[in-house]
């Protein structure tokens, strides 16, 4: 668990920092994300490719969160049949 931890932390800390790296060599960067509260996500961007970043994380996302349901179903599953 603290290596899935350190790794999200890593790769978190790499985006910002290219994000900042291509603001200052280019001037025009674009940036995009999505949070999710609950099950409404709330989508945004920036820049001239601001919307397309925030639709793809919009679909990342959803796909992120459908794995999770999934395998937390199967774990469900696997629980009530050993039982």
């Amino acid at each position: 668990m603290q290596r899935l931890l350190t790794a999200g932390m890593l790769i978190f800390f790499l985006g910002f920092a290219l994000i900042i790296i291509g603001s200052a060599t280019q001037g025009n960067a674009s940036a995009g994300g999505v949070v999710f509260i609950g099950p409404f996500p709330l989508a945004f961007g920036s820049g001239p490719n601001g919307s397309s970043l925030a639709l793809v994380s919009v679909v990342i996302g959803a796909v992120m969160v459908a794995l999770v349901l999934l395998w937390g179903w199967r774990m469900f599953e696997r629980r009530s049949v050993e039982a």
